[in-house]
């Protein structure tokens, strides 16, 4: 099963997969692993582990679970303020969604929701560099939370506490990588928050 999603439109092209044999990728794309079990086959040979991410060129790929392919990534320059103004001006910012006091003024701005395969996603653009989302430990309903970098560069931090100064681990994420999870087998996490390092637009995940 292939299916078009348009949740990225007009900036970024995504292509969800789910049990797909023999699918050659046309270009270059980033593909993110959704599947909680079963890799991804690329080439017979390169395999992709459950919730991992890499970036693919013209490759014959197998998934024999679920996949989400963004094909855009690298032409999408967020130090073009025209490309700024634009994805700022389509996607609606966490102040727009939330009218929470917290929100006011964070340069975050989400695309719409999708959820395909008992999967939710959102692309998230952060305006700024070098910009905290808050710290956060639960997520209103019991979810795997995941984000995948699709442009730019960014982390996701791990703390001691709500307070921003007991940060103990830093996860870097690139352009085509996803953060290892951060649940335990209880499914309890540690405060986290994601931060960008330039500009950056990054794929939210909840499973």
């Amino acid at each position: 099963m292939i299916e078009k999603l348009s949740f990225g439109e007009p900036f970024l092209e995504t292509h969800y997969l789910e049990n797909e044999n023999a699918f050659t990728i046309p270009g270059c794309c980033l593909l993110m692993n959704l599947d909680t079990e079963k890799s991804v086959l690329a080439e017979n040979e390169f395999s992709v582990p459950p919730l991992s991410a890499a970036k693919l060129c013209d490759a014959q790929i197998d998934v024999p679970g679920k996949a989400l392919l963004v094909f855009g990534s690298d032409t999408v320059d967020l130090n073009d303020l025209l490309t700024l103004d634009c994805l700022r001006s389509a996607w609606k910012s966490n102040w727009e969604l939330t009218h929470l006091d917290k929100h006011r003024g964070v340069p975050y701005y989400k695309s719409p929701r999708v959820t395909v395969g008992g999967v939710t996603m959102n692309f998230c653009l952060v305006a700024d560099p070098d910009c905290p989302s808050g710290i956060h430990r639960e997520h209103g309903k019991p979810v795997k939370e995941l984000h995948m970098q699709v442009v730019g560069e960014g982390a996701v931090d791990l703390l001691r506490s709500e307070h921003p100064s007991t940060v103990f681990a830093s996860l870097p994420l690139s352009a085509g990588t996803v953060h290892i999870p951060e649940w335990n087998a209880e499914g309890i996490y540690p405060w986290h928050r994601y931060r960008s390092v330039t500009r950056s637009i990054f794929l939210g995940i909840e499973i």
